[in-house]
C-alpha cells in the first residue's frame, strides 16, 4: 500500500505518476539488460532471447483463418514462439524469421516440433501486417510426410501463394499490405 502525498491517505488506486515512473524505469532496465547481455555475448557466448507470447496468439489467429494451415491443429503440432534481439544473416542477406523443426535429441527437452523465431532488429521497419504475413511465411514451412514432420522449403524465392497474394515486395520497408485476419479481404 502506498501513501498519498497530496491527500496524506493511504490508498489503493494506482497513481498516474508512479505507473509513469514504473514504465520508465521498466524501460531503463530493458535497455539496461540489452547493454549487458551485448557486452557480455562474445564472452560467454549467450544469445538474447525470449518466448514470445504475442507471437503465439498470432500464430495461432492465422492458423485458424487459414484453411491451408488447419493440418496444425488437426496434426496437434505443437509450435514455440521465440523473439530474438539478435540480427541474423545467412549468405549475406538479412534473415527476418525462421522455422526449425525440433530434432530428435532436443525433442526430449523442448516439448515443441517446431520453434518459430522472430530476429526483432531485422524487422522493426515491418508494419503489422507485414509481420502476420511473415509470420504465414513460417508457418508455412511446417509440412507433413510419410516420415513424420517436416520443413517445407519455398516453392520459389518465397512461398508462390505468398507471393501472388502479397507481391514479390511485401516484406520491404514502407509496403502496403493487407490485414490478413480481416477475413476474406486478407484471406483470398
Amino acid at each position: 500500500m502506498l501513501k498519498c502525498e497530496k491527500v496524506d491517505i493511504d490508498c489503493n488506486l494506482p497513481c498516474p505518476a508512479l505507473q509513469a515512473l514504473h514504465g520508465v524505469y521498466g524501460h531503463l532496465r530493458d535497455e539496461q539488460r540489452y547493454n549487458i547481455i551485448r557486452d557480455l555475448r562474445p564472452i560467454l557466448d549467450i544469445r538474447d532471447s525470449e518466448v514470445a507470447e504475442d507471437l503465439q496468439k498470432l500464430a495461432v489467429a492465422i492458423i485458424s483463418q487459414m484453411p491451408e494451415l488447419h493440418f496444425i491443429s488437426d496434426f496437434g503440432i505443437k509450435i514455440g514462439y521465440v523473439r530474438s534481439w539478435e540480427k541474423k544473416m545467412d549468405k549475406g542477406r538479412i534473415v527476418h524469421a525462421d522455422c526449425r523443426k525440433v530434432g530428435k535429441v532436443y525433442g526430449a527437452y523442448l516439448p515443441f516440433d517446431f520453434l518459430i523465431t522472430f530476429y526483432e532488429p531485422n524487422i522493426g521497419h515491418m508494419t503489422e501486417n507485414q509481420k502476420k504475413i511473415l509470420m504465414l511465411h513460417e508457418l508455412k514451412h511446417i509440412g507433413v510426410g510419410e516420415k513424420g514432420y517436416r520443413i517445407e522449403p519455398h516453392d520459389v524465392e518465397d512461398f508462390e501463394s505468398i507471393l501472388t497474394r502479397y507481391g514479390l515486395n511485401w516484406s520491404s520497408f514502407d509496403q502496403d499490405v493487407p490485414d490478413i485476419l480481416e477475413g476474406e479481404r486478407g484471406a483470398k
